[in-house]
């Protein structure tokens, strides 16, 4: 009876615990994080923050953290996995860098540390320690700047995480060697900074064949990344309550479609996982409760000639475009937080030297707009909004879009030029004309309704001004016809509300807005003023409905 009670208060204490941890990170806003070749310096982000915000609009940023010794010598946390020192000192140039920009967008960056060259021993107590240290420095400086840090740890040189017998240690061993030193590694970054996010752009999904065996260490023992899981097990031991992981997943690289990413998301974090069961089962609750599921997304593939190892092609009826974005917003949709997209061959600003680059822009037409809005979707709007009504060449493809030119017909029902209108016929309620607009009262599900011509593949700005009262459901919706006025790609309906936060105007209208993109197969957009309501006396109108083509 005792054990049993012993047990059920243990099993409580650890349930509370994993639940106040996962209350510590509900729900937070997703981020795209810009990385690759192309990757920026502090001095170089103190120079043109405003250039990177303009021309690439993430959420933030990995950059070098890179300072020069007494000795003239470069220090980067891309080689931080060296035996010789930092003074901290040398990077206080980098922490003034930082935060002498004026961040508009970047408001999440990430210092790179790379585990090469690493060709020091995992028994090396002095190597182990500077690099710690090092650790430490990258930490502050994270802190001092409201940033956090990248670890990548793929061996570009030196396998430092393949097993070797010939260093006269048993594989169990060497398990426990790493993970000691990713605990000492991790306590000297958690030291500096308790609530430091560690993106790391893979963890234990490089290992994920040997988180499905019933006998991991079969598997481990000979693979280039053997004591990866137990260096993790290490960082995972000196992590503060606060302290938070994002398994970054690099094979999302090579995933095609919504359910591969969405499976390899829920299989990084499950209990019987694979990511899971390579933890050591009394870090389990923590890792469930600190640790989340993101991507990597690799722009190459999109951009690669065909024949290429690393291409993706599109589907049928589509463009290799259409399947970037598709993937792309399957990683984002599937992703705890953060998406890291990678890109190699291409830039998304200038390099130090001017030298002649090839923007991913040029390479892929529209990637800008796609991944601001993405990442951020209402200010996008906003910003598009705001260039077309400012344009004067703009052109509202709606007719009566004001509602100026209406009549009533001889029952009383308002009538609007170029406006059809439909009803539920089970419902109940009418038409009606609110003070020159029109409007919708009563127990009814119904619409007003006009088709422009919209060319396959090419995007539109929809608009319009909403008023409605708590009983009503109110909303614009895009949907497709052919050339011949047939219904099509019914699921890519678009349905466009008010937005809550705007103000109303002078009659109560707020404004409803979105980017639409026309299906392959319809060569027309059909807007629909749609009201549902569930009281006699509920009600909707609208207002100032346009529709703009848009590059």
């Amino acid at each position: 009876m005792l054990k049993r009670i012993v047990f059920t208060v243990a099993l409580a204490l650890a349930i509370s615990q994993a639940i106040a941890l996962a209350d510590n990170y509900a729900t937070p806003r997703k981020k795209l994080i810009e990385l690759g070749w192309d990757i920026p310096t502090t001095r170089y982000l103190k120079e043109r923050w405003r250039e990177m915000e303009e021309n690439a609009p993430f959420d933030g940023v990995v950059y070098d953290l890179v300072a020069t010794n007494v000795n003239g010598d470069v220090d980067s946390s891309q080689t931080l996995f060296t035996p010789n020192r930092w003074n901290r000192d040398d990077f206080q140039t980098c922490v003034d860098d930082l935060k002498a920009c004026d961040f508009q967008r970047y408001k999440h960056n990430f210092i790179r540390i790379n585990f090469h060259p690493a060709n020091f021993d995992w028994q090396d107590d002095d190597a182990w320690n500077a690099v710690s240290e090092k650790g430490a420095v990258c930490a502050w400086v994270a802190k001092e700047t409201n940033g956090n840090l990248c670890l990548d740890f793929e061996s570009y040189g030196a396998q430092l995480f393949r097993y070797d017998a010939e260093k006269n240690l048993s594989f169990d061993e060497a398990k426990a060697l790493a993970r000691r030193r990713g605990a000492q590694f991790g306590d000297a970054v958690v030291a500096e900074k308790p609530d430091v996010v560690f993106l790391c752009l893979w963890m234990n999904s490089i290992n994920y064949h040997a988180g499905r065996s019933e006998r991991p260490d079969s598997i481990l023992r000979g693979g280039h990344y053997g004591l990866l899981p137990s260096f993790i097990d290490g960082l995972l031991d000196a992590a503060a309550p606060e302290t938070r992981f994002v398994e970054g997943c690099e094979n999302g690289y090579y995933m095609n479609g919504r359910e591969e990413y969405q499976r390899a998301s829920l299989n990084a974090l499950l209990t019987t996982g694979p990511g899971v069961a390579l933890v050591s089962p009394e870090n389990r609750a923590k890792y469930r409760a600190q640790v989340s599921s993101g991507f990597g997304f690799y722009l190459d593939m999109y951009s690669n000639p065909e024949g290429s190892s690393y291409y993706r092609g599109p589907e049928p009826g589509e463009t290799r475009f259409d399947r970037l974005c598709a993937n792309l917003t399957a990683a984002w949709d599937a992703a705890d937080e953060y998406v890291w997209v990678y890109g190699e061959q291409k830039r998304w600003w200038a390099p130090e030297n001017n030298a002649e680059w090839k923007s991913w822009e040029e390479a892929l037409p529209g990637i800008t707009d796609f991944i601001d809005e993405l990442s951020n979707p209402d200010g996008f709007l906003v910003k598009l909004k705001d260039s077309i009504f400012n344009s004067s060449g703009a052109k509202n493809l709606i007719v009566n879009g004001d509602f100026a030119d209406r009549s009533t017909q001889p029952d009383g029902t308002p009538s609007f030029a170029n406006w059809g209108t439909w009803r539920y016929e089970e419902s109940y309620g009418k038409f009606i004309d609110a003070q020159g607009k029109p409007g919708i009262r009563g127990d009814i599900s119904a619409c007003y309704i006009q088709s422009v011509p919209a060319e396959p593949g090419k995007f539109y700005f929809v608009y319009g001004k909403i008023g409605m009262d708590e009983s009503v459901d109110a909303n614009l919706t895009a949907r497709w016809q052919d050339a011949d006025g047939r219904w099509v790609s019914e699921w890519q309906d678009v349905r466009i509300v008010p937005k809550r936060d705007s103000k109303p105007d002078a009659n109560g209208r707020r404004e409803a807005y979105a980017r639409v993109k026309v299906p392959t197969d319809a060569h027309k957009l059909v807007v629909l003023l749609s009201a549902s309501a569930t009281t006699t006396e509920g009600t909707a109108t609208f207002d100032d409905v346009r529709v703009y083509p848009v590059q």
